[in-house]
């Protein structure tokens, strides 16, 4: 249950006193009120002041554009994508390929046109084909642990980059924003968007790494 709803129940419950209060007993309403201010004056608590709360410098990157104009997500991206769609393809085609040629051997060999020979070749040559598609499709597994890692290499890089920023900027909260399922925040004010010039400054330190 979070504040709000403890607040709910709280203000409903009181509620409901004071209109069992007000109409359980209408002869002696003024006494009443006036013993009980009596009493909630004898039992008011000590109550500290609260802090200060200074007001704090926050704003905040939009990670859609940040992963749309930032080069070296762009880079890793398209190198990602090649890799991927070429075992896809070759898995793919392979496999098909497979999958003809096991159906054949299957009704040749049923209907007794391979000698042993034949049936022995022909099954170590499909055994074999198989073996290098489980192969494929554990390097596509490695492609996808690639990925993570550049994606955790990216978050890095971002934050490292960010905290070396903000030594000049000073603020308080500098948080990530996405219009996308996973976004929480609603609605974020344009004037606390630092993402372009973020971004511009990570092409230029991306640029430079590329250049050594």
């Amino acid at each position: 249950m979070n504040f709000s709803k403890i607040l709910n129940v709280i203000l409903i419950a009181a509620v409901a006193f004071l209109y069992y209060l007000h109409f359980s007993t209408p002869n002696r309403t003024v006494d009443l009120a006036t013993k009980t201010t009596d009493s909630l004056r004898l039992a008011k608590p000590m109550v500290q002041m609260p802090k200060e709360i200074k007001a704090s410098k926050i704003v905040y990157l939009n990670s859609d554009i940040l992963n749309e104009k930032y080069d070296y997500v762009k880079d890793l991206t398209s190198v990602a994508q090649a890799k991927q769609s070429k075992l896809e393809s070759a898995y793919q085609a392979k496999g098909q390929k497979l999958q003809k040629d096991y159906a054949e051997f299957q009704q040749k060999a049923s209907q007794g046109l391979l000698s042993e020979n034949q049936s022995n070749s022909a099954q170590e040559d499909l055994t074999k084909r198989k073996e290098e598609l489980d192969q494929m499709e554990a390097q596509l597994q490695t492609l996808v642990e690639e990925i993570q890692k550049s994606n955790e290499e990216v978050r890095k890089t971002v934050v490292d980059y960010v905290k070396e920023y903000n030594k000049t900027s000073k603020y308080n909260y500098i948080l990530t924003y996405t219009s996308g399922p996973g976004g929480i925040v609603l609605l974020a004010n344009d004037s606390l968007d630092i993402t372009n010039e973020i971004v511009d400054g990570l092409n230029a330190q991306y640029k430079a790494k590329k250049k050594k």
